[in-house]
């Protein structure tokens, strides 16, 4: 027969082994909700086109048939904000979200601090030798045509395309970012709320 003292011993194991499992249990549910009330925030840096090198400008407008100029960039959620990670991969495409006008995209100039391995429309990454921590990325330069327009414009969307990498090899965590064509003879391009609910499926 067990002894009594060797079954309360090994209850008292097992409680504390269900203790401990219950307060590991709740430390990863405090770090998951953390981490959605992060992402919830939008705080992440912001990774896709804009009509400013500098600082992120979500509208544009262009004559129809002559060249404009987008660039391709990363900068920080807030302006002059650093990235939230060093990284040294980028992983970024262009694609169009509305409405049925055509942008032909002409030239692109990429930055040569970075290697680069595709195509906008299709998906590039973007390596660069060591980290790279600035509040904005300039990675490349589109010359680009509106070359079938609409009168509301086009919302052309840009984002990650696959993982992006910091200097330790995680992972680096983006939000789109997207910008309007708009023509420029039309003043009043489209109702707000348009605009506006397309746009925060990219942040």
């Amino acid at each position: 027969m067990r002894s009594v003292a060797r079954v309360q011993v090994r209850q008292r194991n097992r409680r504390s082994e269900l203790n401990l499992g219950l307060v590991l249990g709740v430390l990863a549910i405090v770090f998951l909700l953390g981490a959605v009330e992060a992402r919830s925030q939008n705080t992440f840096p912001r990774l896709g086109l804009s009509a400013s090198p500098d600082v992120y400008i979500d509208t544009i407008e262009v004559a129809v048939g002559e060249e404009f100029t987008l660039y391709a960039c990363v900068f920080g959620y807030e302006p002059g904000q650093a990235l939230a990670q060093p990284v040294s991969r980028l992983s970024w495409v262009i694609h169009q979200v509305c409405c049925g006008a055509q942008v032909d995209i002409i030239d692109v100039q990429y930055n040569p601090e970075f290697t680069h391995e595709g195509h906008p429309i299709l998906g590039v990454y973007s390596t660069v030798p060591a980290c790279y921590d600035q509040p904005a990325i300039n990675l490349a330069t589109l010359t680009c045509v509106l070359a079938q327009p609409i009168p509301a414009g086009v919302l052309w969307a840009a984002g990650p395309y696959d993982a992006s990498s910091d200097c330790d090899g995680g992972n680096a965590l983006f939000m789109g970012m997207p910008v309007s064509i708009l023509p420029d003879e039309i003043t009043t391009p489209t109702e707000e709320t348009a605009w506006g609910t397309l746009k925060a499926l990219y942040r």
